[in-house]
């Protein structure tokens, strides 16, 4: 239901603004939803780890590390070490950062539940001092994980992309599509495939 309200929103908010690429896009693509691209099978501390590990690198290559590393956390987590991650494909900061969260109880505690009731800034607190998470892990995190329909994921390399096609800048937050602006995203996303 949030999917098809969430377009008919971004696509009556396009026709206001005078959006008319975006608004023309929209009106031409399927529906996208939040929870078609949401793994509900990871846990907080899994997710963390999957999206380090994607990025800056190929789809193909992130997936193809996860599946190693996460063979390792399923079979023996109490094992892991620098060098079994770096074994495993991942750079020394990456793998440095995963050894961090895989070792951190507080991130074990969290549910997507508990995560909800924490206000932006006691979130931003708690993401923002693991190492390896920065502001974009957290956007993803709060999009793909917490499930947050109002997430603009600021300095995403696709989403810049996307922003120069439709409105001719990549200084815009979409802050007319609030509070739907992780469709907003996933739109400017699906524009480029």
């Amino acid at each position: 239901m949030s999917a098809r309200k969430a377009h008919t929103f971004l696509l009556n908010v396009s026709k206001k603004a005078k959006h008319h690429e975006f608004y023309k896009f929209l009106q031409s693509t399927e529906l996208i939803s939040i929870e078609t691209r949401t793994d509900h099978s990871l846990s907080l501390k899994y997710f963390l780890v999957k999206t380090i590990i994607g990025q800056q690198v190929s789809t193909k290559a992130a997936q193809s590390i996860w599946q190693k590393v996460k063979t390792i956390l399923d079979n023996s987590p109490s094992q892991i070490t620098l060098n079994i991650l770096k074994e495993q494909g991942l750079s020394t900061p990456k793998a440095t950062y995963i050894l961090g969260i895989t070792q951190d109880e507080s991130i074990e505690k969290m549910t997507k539940e508990s995560l909800k009731k924490l206000s932006l800034e006691d979130l931003s607190q708690f993401f923002l001092s693991l190492k390896g998470v920065g502001p974009w892990t957290l956007g993803v995190v709060r999009m793909f994980f917490i499930e947050d329909t109002d997430v603009f994921l600021e300095g995403d390399l696709g989403i810049n992309k996307a922003l120069l096609n439709f409105f001719n800048t990549k200084n815009y937050s979409g802050y007319h599509y609030s509070p739907y602006r992780t469709y907003f995203c996933l739109y400017l996303w699906k524009s480029l495939s």
